[in-house]
């Protein structure tokens, strides 16, 4: 009787199995209680008080639309994606070790190690329209290994990776 009462009230036979779990839990583990006049009516007034907090609480703490949770991408890339760029990366690397070690050089300071023209410049005892030279010249040569396999853009004009 107290669960048809419930589903009633809740408008769901599983809410009403649910918060008339979470009141025997409760009474279960709770602290002793006195005398209660109306054990069916204290029972009904405490599952739907424990109904309407687990209410509460499952609209605190889920989205609001969860209609756009289920619409989440992945960024992550596919499989062919992530073989396809470590194919791109061994090309890379292929064609870094084929320039000259000079050029090669200033071309990891700039891109690895992020320094700046006049630094590279000051580093190998270069003017700095060297180094922009060379580092043009190593940008042209791995653009050509990376575009040899597959399509690519055409070379910016001037002549920049980023």
């Amino acid at each position: 009787m107290l669960l048809v009462r419930l589903s009633g009230a809740l408008r769901s036979p599983d809410a009403a199995t649910e918060a008339l779990h979470d009141a025997y839990l409760k009474l279960e583990s709770g602290p002793v209680i006195g005398e209660v006049r109306n054990p069916l009516s204290y029972l009904y007034r405490m599952a739907i008080n424990l109904a309407k907090n687990r209410r509460r609480h499952e609209m605190l703490f889920t989205p609001a639309d969860a209609a756009a949770v289920v619409d989440l991408t992945d960024d992550a890339p596919d499989p062919e994606r992530a073989a396809s760029a470590r194919l791109a990366l061994d090309r890379v690397l292929d064609a870094l070790e084929t320039l000259p070690a000079q050029r090669r050089d200033i071309f990891l300071a700039a891109w690895r190690d992020e320094k700046t023209q006049v630094e590279i410049a000051a580093k190998f005892g270069l003017h700095k329209r060297t180094v922009q030279k060379e580092l043009a010249r190593a940008e042209r040569h791995l653009r050509t290994a990376l575009c040899n396999e597959s399509s690519c853009e055409p070379a910016s004009p001037a002549g920049t990776l980023r």
